[in-house]
Parts: C-alpha cells; sequence; structure tokens
C-alpha cells in the first residue's frame, strides 16, 4: 500500500482543516451577503461591481507569475535551511511588486476612458462606475504590492495562519458592508469597505510572516538579478495558465457587458459564483500541494510524490463528482433558496453548464500544482494556451450565434478540451495510462453518483404525492436537505459497498477529524 510519510500527511491534514475552515467561512459570507447586496444595490450595479472586479485583476496577468514561484522557492530553499537565498526571493519578489503597481496604476489612467466607454450601462450609473473602478484599483495595488508576505506564509506550509487571518478580518469587514449599504452609500461604500480589509488584511500577514520566520530581513542587499531570472523562468509559465483559468471563469462577463448588457452579467455572476462553489468545496486540500511537492521533490522522494497524486486526485474525484452532480440536477431549488424567489432562470442555466466544465477542469488540479512543485510548469502551461484560445474563440462565435447560453457553452467547452490535453501530457510523463487512471479513481464515484441521482428522486415524488411544491426559502430548504441526506447516504454506501477507499484512505479521514477534537480537548488521542 502506497502511504505518504508521516510528516507530511500531518502537514497536508492541518493545512486542509485551516484551509476548510476559511472556505466555508468565505462562503457561508457571500452565501448571505450577496442577496442582500442586490437587493440593496440592484441587478446593474451588481453587474457593474462584478466587471470593475474582473477588469481590474485582468492586470495580475501582465505580471511574469511570481506569485506561484515565491511559493515554490521560498518552499524548496526552506527546506534546505538556505535562509538568505529565502531573503532573495522575498526582497526580490517586493521590490518587482512595488515597482509592477506603479506601471499598473499609469497603464489605468492611461485606458481608463476605453474601459468605461466599452461598456453598455444606464447613463446614471456613470458616477459609480468610475469611483467603483478606481477604488478596485487601489484594492488591487493594496494586495498584489505585499503579496509575498502572504505567499511566505504559504511556502512555510501555514496556511492556518492566512485562514485565520481571512476569518479574523472578514467579521468587520462583513458588518462594514451591512453599515455602508444600509447607510444608502452603494457601489462606493462597497468600494470604501474593500480597501479597509485589504489594508488590514496585508497588514498582518506582513505581521505574522515575521513572527513565524524570524529569518526574514527586508532590505535591498538581498535583491538578486539572479533569483530575478529565476522567478521569471518559472513565473511566466505558471502566469500563462493562471490567465486562461482567469479568462475561462472571467471573460464572459466582459463579452456579456459589451455585446448584450450589463443585467444579464449580474445573472451569470449569480449562476458562476455557485458553480465555482461546487469546484471549490473539493479544492480547498489544494493549496499544500505545491510546497509540499516541492519539498518532496527537492528530498528526491518520488514513491511519495506517486503517492501524493494518486490519493490527491482520488480524494477530488471522491467529494467532486456528488457534489457536481446533485448541484447540476437540483440547480433551480438551491438558486430559488438563495435569492429567496423566482426569476433567476438564467443563473440556473449558468449553474448547469459551467458546472461540467469547472469540475473537469478541477479533477487536473493535484497534478498541475506538483507539476509546478517539481519546476515542471510547461505541462499546465500548453493546455492552458487551449484553453485560453478556445474560450475567446467560442465564446464570441457563440454569443453572437446564441447570446447568453453560447457565452456558457463556449466556457465550458474551452475547460474540457484544456484540462483534456493537460491530463494526456503529464499522465505519459508519470508512465501512467488514462484508461487505469479512470478505471482505479474515477469510475466507482461516478458509478455510485449515478446510483444516487434516481434514488435522490424520491423525494420529488413524495412532494409531488402530498401535493407541495416549495416556493419559499423554508419549503426549498427542507426539499433540498431531504434530496441531500437521501443523495448523500445513497453515494456513501456505494462508496462502501464497491471498497472506494482502503485502509489508509479511512486512517486519513480519522486523522482529519480527530485533530480539531484534540485542539479543543473533545479526544485525548
Amino acid at each position: 500500500m502506497t502511504i505518504l510519510p508521516e510528516s507530511t500527511s500531518k502537514k497536508i491534514i492541518r493545512n486542509t482543516i485551516f484551509s476548510s475552515a476559511g472556505f466555508f467561512w468565505s462562503y457561508l459570507l457571500s452565501f448571505l451577503l450577496t442577496p442582500f447586496i442586490i437587493h440593496r444595490i440592484g441587478i446593474e450595479a451588481f453587474g457593474i461591481w462584478a466587471i470593475a472586479n474582473t477588469t481590474i485583476n485582468f492586470f495580475t496577468f501582465l505580471d511574469p507569475g511570481f506569485g506561484s514561484s515565491y511559493v515554490k522557492y521560498i518552499a524548496e530553499y526552506n527546506t534546505k535551511k538556505d535562509y538568505k537565498t529565502v531573503n532573495n526571493v522575498i526582497n526580490t519578489g517586493l521590490i518587482f511588486s512595488l515597482l509592477f503597481c506603479v506601471g499598473v496604476v499609469g497603464i489605468y489612467l492611461f485606458l481608463k476612458t476605453f474601459i468605461i466607454g466599452f461598456l453598455k450601462f444606464s447613463p446614471e450609473y456613470y458616477e459609480d462606475i468610475l469611483f467603483t473602478f478606481f477604488g478596485i484599483l487601489m484594492v488591487f495595488i493594496i494586495n498584489y504590492a505585499f503579496t509575498v508576505f502572504k505567499s511566505t506564509l504559504t511556502g512555510l506550509q501555514r496556511m492556518d495562519i492566512t485562514n485565520t487571518i481571512f476569518v479574523i478580518v472578514s467579521i468587520p469587514g462583513s458588518i462594514g458592508i451591512i453599515i455602508f449599504l444600509g447607510l444608502g452609500y452603494g457601489l462606493k461604500g462597497l468600494v470604501c469597505n474593500s480597501i479597509l480589509v485589504a489594508l488590514v488584511t496585508v497588514t498582518s500577514y506582513a505581521f505574522c510572516a515575521y513572527r513565524i520566520f524570524p529569518q526574514m530581513s527586508i532590505h535591498p542587499k538581498f535583491f538578486s538579478s539572479t533569483m530575478f531570472k529565476r522567478l521569471w523562468r518559472f513565473g511566466y509559465k505558471v502566469q500563462i495558465a493562471g490567465l486562461s483559468e482567469f479568462i475561462n471563469r472571467q471573460l464572459d462577463k466582459i463579452l456579456l457587458g459589451y455585446m448584450l448588457n450589463v443585467q444579464l452579467v449580474g445573472f451569470y455572476e449569480l449562476g458562476s459564483k455557485m458553480a465555482l462553489t461546487v469546484g471549490n468545496l473539493p479544492k480547498v486540500f489544494l493549496q499544500t500541494i505545491e510546497p509540499v511537492s516541492s519539498e518532496l521533490d527537492a528530498a528526491k522522494d518520488v514513491r511519495a510524490l506517486n503517492a501524493l497524486y494518486t490519493k490527491g486526485t482520488k480524494y477530488l474525484v471522491f467529494l467532486t463528482f456528488p457534489l457536481s452532480i446533485f448541484v447540476i440536477t437540483n440547480a433551480s431549488p438551491i438558486m430559488h433558496f438563495w435569492m429567496s424567489g423566482p426569476g433567476y432562470e438564467k443563473s440556473v442555466l449558468a449553474i448547469q453548464i459551467l458546472t461540467i466544465g469547472y469540475s473537469f477542469f478541477l479533477i487536473n488540479s493535484v497534478g498541475r500544482l506538483m507539476a509546478r512543485g517539481m519546476g515542471m510548469p510547461q505541462h499546465e502551461m500548453v493546455s492552458a494556451l487551449i484553453i485560453l484560445s478556445l474560450n475567446i474563440l467560442l465564446s464570441v462565435i457563440l454569443i453572437i450565434l446564441l447570446g447568453y447560453i453560447g457565452a456558457l457553452i463556449g466556457t465550458s467547452t474551452s475547460a474540457i478540451a484544456g484540462s483534456s490535453v493537460f491530463m494526456i501530457r503529464f499522465h505519459t510523463f508519470i508512465k501512467k495510462t488514462i484508461i487505469s487512471f479512470f478505471k482505479d479513481v474515477c469510475l466507482k464515484p461516478l458509478l455510485a453518483c449515478i446510483v444516487a441521482v434516481p434514488v435522490s428522486f424520491v423525494i420529488d415524488l413524495l412532494f409531488y404525492l402530498i401535493n407541495f411544491f416549495p416556493s419559499e426559502r423554508i419549503g426549498c430548504f427542507v426539499f433540498l436537505c431531504l434530496k441531500g441526506i437521501i443523495f448523500s447516504v445513497t453515494y456513501l454506501l456505494c462508496i462502501l459497498t464497491v471498497r472506494y477507499l482502503d485502509e489508509y484512505d479511512k486512517k486519513v479521514f480519522f486523522s482529519t477529524v480527530k485533530m480539531p477534537l484534540r485542539k479543543l480537548g473533545v479526544v485525548k488521542k
């Protein structure tokens, strides 16, 4: 039985627990606050907010992808206890980030008129749009300029700290949203609140990075042109991959806002948020994959690397398949429950179509992050270029031909095609056939879902027989809970019957459950 070293398993389990807590907290806040925001500012203003965030974040992809480089090299050189080189990474990255942000401001000021004129919106929103775009730019600058401190914590595999900071800062941040919107400040209130949250967050990252890594020293003498070249050579390949993923998830908003109207962007954003939630739920443990694989690669532990890929992908599939299929088959009541009413059919379509593409992309996540950690991002880069080109081509053509639904089909199709290419290339490298991979990792969870879906429709039949069709939020909640319980129980029974999880898998599961209980003093061992 292939297993990971105990110390590596403990790191992954600890970081998974804290990443899960941060994730669930994030989406709980999003779930609760999104309807409140829309009801306060309206669907068109919400579309403007979504487009502003998407447009400004495009600036991320003008840099050579240093963010992932920080994580890899900090993890690698910290494993070797080469603290001088770690400081070279940190200082080189910090100086570059500050200079890059100056350039971004200049580019934005030059393109501002073009960007605003690109969109179709009601004239009364003009001043709000100007303020929103500039404010989101300031949030971007604050976060990007000091991203190296968060990357330091991630490279040291202290996701417990980064997620704790996020949870703590998000509480006053959420209260700020309620206060600003409650007082009628609208989009301007959202922007001001975001700036305050960004300032507090990056300050917290910097403080904790100093505490956890006392060897860190911020001084120009640690800037290294050699390190800059090394970060560049690794980073630009990862950046191309990141750009394609970003475009695959965000470009449609820009195209819809330009080719159709901003209101459709609001519906798309709601559906996309839910589809991304489905993809991100199983992805919570992936934050640790890149630094762990970098650490194992530095130690030349090939056996552990193989185990990391096999086990990691297995757990990802185990969670992704049932979540995706349940959400696709129940998108309408989910949307009805979330927004407390009908009228969001376009968002339902977005959930169903985008979840397919996002989930297919997610299955390759362990392999992509391991390729980065092992210093081979070229496999990800090639598939990313396919996603990038296909998404632009298909989305434009299909929006012209089919309208709103064309954007959804184009995005999902490009994600599937590019992900297939990565899978072929990566499996060729690790000398593992895709057929055996599908049989060992994917087949049993897929069959379990195929059984669970029709069994869960018993609840639909029951509600039909008693002539109860949920229209209020509480009714939809009861309906979804009952279906979820039936679906989950059936799925797990099938998984246990076909023996998909071995003894090591069960040990990992119980260790994950016990760790937080030990911290709370509920269990002794």
